[in-house]
């Protein structure tokens, strides 16, 4: 009431005289020395320092220059378990770097990257969201993603274009099981990372448990260093008056130390945020060694001798993993006190681009505490594009454009692009994401690896979903930060950027730069073969999927919504790879398919928020596969023929395939030499294969993908191979099975026809041929088998003081009802102590675990957590099988 009182009146005098500052300054910093950190700070509203920025300033702008060298920019996504902090930690870090002009909280929902509806509602990250921003002159690319185990696939599709990863860690919990999955995610692509320790202000947080747990449940040769250490008020020794001024502020936290700060062992410098009145102000810095009576703030000698021993353990762990460092170490009396800061960051970083050591920091994300150390530590210590090897698909192709007569590299170079990233290479993208806009259609998101992408240029899709190159014309690059959008002329390498008016591009796919005037090849060029032949096929594969887990029945509410439900479906399966909607064309029932209950809830709510479709969503079905449980030297054959109408002129199709058992989940599609041609006229120059060989592989695919012969689930464990397509006139295409050898006498492709619908119809009539062949090879392998996906559960279990646990064998009995294998029951720290708890391991079928999320919740008084995650496929027993068959046939959800 005062500061509105104070305000008014200045207002109303025209302009704020010295006495009325005055007293607003002394007013809002008593108010705010009591109610502690707050999203408005009042140097952030009166102070005119240059680092403040005032709320009537338009916020900063982040302009992606063709220009800026790589070495400026960073690529790194923010991974975690779910509420570890990640949107949060994003948020400081906008708000540091003068992007935004408030705090926003995820309890409040007005955070600028959870801006979905339903991530706000519920308060977790649903769709990895990109944000840019600058700091120390460096360009950081950050992707919010979600910590969700239903959204996995986002974690996935975002750390293929990365070059860093920042894992976030609860202090009070330490490794969690969705860390370890990202983790391993983070490994599959080679991606240096930093570990920020979050919640340090929490009662329960543990810095040294935090460090055991990463080196027990994330056990490698990696090595986690502690580069900070945590700093709290008992630490420190103040002068009177400090003390008095500091103690309005832990007037309400006398009885438990109160986390301040910390000490960066590089420098051995102490930052001390006990004084900050705003998320804007720095902390105060203090040499930790320096000998000046005169510094107010000092470590007390307890405290001294524990961050001393930190900096020799830094230093002996460096010096065991680098060589150079060590002689320099090795070569000084007093090495943890002496060895100069650039040194140690130096040897620190190149540990780190290597992965022998992980960096671990620490902080206070809610507190804005640490969160400039960590923008600094991403600078660096984590790599930039040039010091990253590109994928090899991204490598082929450029020198593959490169060597192609057409390609006219520019005259124009920009000094300063190093890895050969400059605007006389190519333009090669990998499109990681599409999300849609309501407004400009769909956005797809790149990453810019070599040349450059300008507003209003052409661009080839690579990928061999299509049926040939297609051409793209780019109407906008924007730059994102959430749901917001900058218009900005080009991206260099380096660059994550969103583009506009790509019509038929999907996750996945690599755009290029155009080698001919032509937006389609003609099928009679053998120029460019060689980029079709048959090792090229899957030269550039689209990005790891991640098949349904669980499927469950969507029902318009009127015949209109149809084709809304149509449209909506079609564009959100383009977002979301993992989603996948199907039509039964005999009942008309359509389905829809995800990652768990979670993501299909979010699925329907989007359908109904976004895009209006009015429809009820069914009860869930599992997923199940289909095997073969035969002996693995078992062999069938099938064959397929179809009869169709080429250019006026019937064709007659022939595909012969073999299918037998294998060990791997996902089936395998193999090519015969000989396969499109006979053995005595050896392989056809004059047609490009690839193209006619990857319509086979997806026909194979296909009918695999419906082919059970007991449900109509798709096959896992098969490979097939493709023995021989023939083509030719009805009468020379015989209709009964033939021998291998007999093959051989058959016609053969040649070459495609000029006109692009003959080749179509030559394709189209060739997947029917394979699809017959696969289905008939089927029908004559024997005893099949279910098989139902396997959880891994993790069950964390509050302990009681007295020793007693949560009805824990209660858990484990109805685990075992359950069909579940326990694994392990482990214990952390003593039973009797209020913060130790004790965690479940189990393997158990998710037919079974079907709304056991409620149960936890009402066993523990919601007090447990619990942690679902795919871990594999596994055949049923045969009398399970019988009694599941017999309920799914006859039931209505067995439709879908």
């Amino acid at each position: 009431l005062k500061f509105k009182c104070l305000l008014q009146s200045s207002i109303n005098t025209g302009a704020p005289g010295l006495y009325h500052v005055i007293e607003l300054q002394s007013h809002l910093a008593e108010a705010f020395l009591h109610r502690g950190p707050h999203r408005f700070g009042p140097s952030r509203l009166l102070s005119t320092r240059t680092d403040s920025r005032p709320v009537h300033q338009p916020v900063s702008s982040v302009h992606v220059d063709e220009g800026l060298t790589s070495k400026l920019i960073r690529n790194v996504g923010v991974i975690a378990h779910i509420d570890a902090g990640k949107t949060t930690t994003t948020e400081r870090m906008l708000y540091l770097a003068r992007r935004t002009h408030s705090l926003g909280e995820v309890d409040r929902g007005d955070t600028v990257t959870d801006y979905l509806p339903e991530e706000r509602e519920r308060g977790i990250s649903i769709i990895s969201a990109a944000a840019c921003l600058t700091w120390k002159q460096h360009t950081l690319h950050l992707i919010d993603t979600p910590g969700h185990v239903d959204f996995t696939m986002e974690v996935e599709r975002s750390l293929s274009v990365l070059d860093g990863a920042l894992v976030i860690l609860d202090g009070t919990e330490g490794v969690q099981a969705q860390t370890r999955t990202v983790w391993h995610q983070a490994d599959r692509y080679n991606l240096p990372r930093l570990v920020f320790v979050n919640k340090m202000d929490r009662d329960a947080a543990d810095l040294n448990r935090s460090l055991a747990s990463l080196s027990s449940q994330l056990a490698s040769s990696t090595r986690y260093v502690p580069i900070q250490w945590p700093v709290f008020d008992t630490c420190l020794s103040l002068s009177r008056q400090k003390a008095d001024r500091v103690g309005k502020i832990t007037k309400s936290h006398k009885n438990r130390p109160r986390f301040i700060g910390l000490v960066d062992l590089t420098t051995m410098e102490l930052k001390d945020w006990s004084t900050c009145v705003s998320p804007d102000d720095t902390p105060n810095i203090t040499g930790v060694l320096r000998s000046d009576r005169q510094s107010d703030l000092r470590l007390l000698p307890n405290s001294m001798r524990i961050v001393l021993e930190a900096r020799m353990r830094l230093m002996c762990q460096l010096a065991e993993v680098d060589d150079e460092f060590a002689e320099r170490f090795l070569g000084l009396d007093d090495a943890e006190v002496l060895l100069p800061a650039d040194v140690v960051q130096a040897t620190l970083k190149r540990a780190t681009h290597s992965g022998k050591v992980v960096p671990v920091l620490l902080g206070s994300s809610r507190q804005s505490i640490g969160i400039q150390p960590l923008l600094n530590a991403i600078v660096d210590y984590l790599p930039d594009p040039t010091q990253r090897p590109f994928p090899t698909p991204v490598c082929q192709l450029i020198q593959w454009i490169k060597s192609y007569p057409s390609h006219k590299p520019s005259t124009h170079s920009i000094a300063g692009h190093p890895n050969n990233c400059v605007n006389a290479d190519p333009s090669v993208l990998l499109v990681f994401k599409i999300c849609f806009d309501p407004h400009r259609g769909p956005l797809s998101l790149v990453r810019v690896y070599s040349g450059s992408v300008r507003r209003d240029c052409l661009l080839t899709n690579w990928s061999h979903h299509q049926p040939s190159p297609a051409a793209e014309k780019v109407q906008a690059v924007l730059q994102l930060t959430g749901e917001h959008h900058e218009l900005v002329d080009s991206a260099g390498p380096g660059s994550i950027v969103a583009l506009t008016g790509l019509e038929s591009t999907r996750s996945g796919d690599l755009l290029g730069s155009p080698v001919s005037s032509r937006s389609k090849f003609s099928s009679d060029e053998s120029d460019d073969s060689h980029i079709w032949s048959d090792e090229s096929v899957s030269l550039f594969p689209e990005l790891t999927k991640c098949e349904p887990v669980v499927y469950a029945a969507i029902e318009p509410a009127s015949l209109s919504s149809i084709r809304n439900l149509e449209y909506a479906v079609a564009c959100m399966q383009r977002e979301d790879p993992s989603f996948v909607a199907k039509l039964d064309e005999e009942t008309g029932q359509w389905s829809v398919g995800g990652m768990g209950d979670l993501h299909l809830e979010v699925i329907h709510s989007r359908l109904q928020r976004e895009y209006k479709v009015d429809a009820r969503l069914g009860s869930l079905v599992i997923a199940y596969k289909e095997c073969p449980m035969v002996n693995p030297s078992t062999q069938v054959i099938g064959f397929g023929r179809f009869v169709g109408t080429v250019d006026g002129t019937k064709k007659g199709f022939l595909a012969s395939v073999s299918i037998q058992p294998s060990d791997q989940i996902k089936p395998q599609i193999h090519f015969q030499r000989t396969w499109l041609h006979s053995r005595d006229s050896g392989p056809s120059d004059a047609i490009r294969t690839g193209r006619v060989q990857n319509s086979v592989r997806q026909a194979c695919l296909a009918a695999l993908d419906v082919g059970g012969p007991l449900l109509r689930s798709p096959v896992a464990r098969v490979s097939v191979c493709v023995h021989r397509l023939a083509i030719g006139r009805p009468d020379c295409i015989p209709d009964c099975p033939l021998s291998l050898s007999d093959l051989d006498e058959l016609p053969s492709l040649t070459k495609l026809p000029s006109s692009q619908v003959a080749s179509a119809a030559i394709l189209a009539l060739t997947r029917s041929a394979v699809t017959t062949a696969v289905m008939d090879a089927i029908s004559r392998l024997p005893n099949w088998r279910l098989m139902e996906p396997m959880m891994v559960v993790e069950l964390r279990l509050p302990a009681n003081t007295g020793g007693k646990v949560d009805s824990l064998s209660q858990f484990l009995g109805d685990l075992s009802s359950r069909r579940a294998e326990i694994v392990a029951v482990d214990t952390t720290e003593e039973v009797s102590s209020n913060s130790g708890y004790h965690i479940i391991r189990a393997l158990a079928p998710l037919a079974e675990l079907v709304g056991y999320s409620a149960t936890v919740r009402s066993m523990s008084s919601g007090r447990a957590n619990l942690h679902l995650r795919l871990t594999e496929y596994r055949p049923v027993s045969v009398e399970y099988q019988t009694s599941l068959l017999s309920r799914l046939r006859w039931s209505p959800s067995a439709q879908t």
